[in-house]
Formats: structure tokens, C-alpha cells, sequence
């Protein structure tokens, strides 16, 4: 696998993780015009969504790792 698709992508987990953590702060010392009730629900959404979305990619992953040459091919033959 391409270490520097690795890299960035880490380099972009730890970025939204910091991100969210700003955002949570500035929440709880109400420097922000949201209430702490609708950044819970949007915490809810993104611990619901991210396992799917890891789910997913994991999926396309293997497959295209696994299984390259099967893809070409069954694009040829359905050709």
C-alpha cells in the first residue's frame, strides 16, 4: 500500500479530531452562539456514521486489493 495515502489520510483523521475538539470547547465555554444539546446530536450522527464509512472504504479496499484483475475482467466481459 502507497505510504503517502497513509500518511494523508492519518494527516487528515488527526485534523478533524482536533477540529471536533475545538469546536467542543468553544461549545462549553459559550463562546459559540449553538447549544450544547445540538452539538450532542451531531456527536451522535458522526459516532453513527464513521463506522460505516470505515466499513465501507474497508470494503473497497480489499477489494481492490485482493481482487484487481477481477474487475477488469468482468468489465470486459459484460462488454
Amino acid at each position: 500500500m502507497d505510504t503517502g495515502f497513509v500518511i494523508s489520510g492519518l494527516t487528515l483523521l488527526v485534523g478533524l479530531v482536533c477540529l471536533g475538539v475545538w469546536i467542543f470547547r468553544k461549545v462549553m465555554q459559550g463562546e459559540s452562539g449553538v447549544s450544547a444539546s445540538t452539538v450532542l446530536l451531531a456527536l451522535l450522527v458522526v459516532i453513527l456514521l464513521v463506522p460505516f464509512a470505515m466499513n465501507l472504504s474497508a470494503h473497497f479496499l480489499y477489494q481492490k486489493m485482493h481482487h484487481p484483475s477481477d474487475v477488469t475482467e468482468e468489465a470486459v466481459e459484460s462488454n
